[in-house]
């Protein structure tokens, strides 16, 4: 199982959903970054350092997150 935290997350809230996310689904590795595919066919979570950064709709619109945040950086 594999845990990371919502950033999102509001206690009072619940519609942003749960504190951490979780999945069995293992991850890709990109660019120092970790893409779980969290709701099958549906979720691509990208995590950097235990924490969710983005959520896209398919691994390629994930990597192209990525490639993003690390030109900004």
């Amino acid at each position: 199982m594999n845990t990371y935290k919502n950033p999102w997350h509001k206690p009072q809230n619940p519609m942003y959903g749960l504190e951490n996310y979780s999945t069995d689904e293992k991850p890709v590795l990109y660019r120092n970054y970790l893409i779980y595919e969290r709701i099958k066919g549906h979720v691509w979570d990208v995590v950097k350092d235990g924490a969710c950064v983005t959520q896209l709709a398919g691994l390629n619109g994930a990597k192209r997150a990525i490639d993003e945040l690390q030109v900004a950086a």
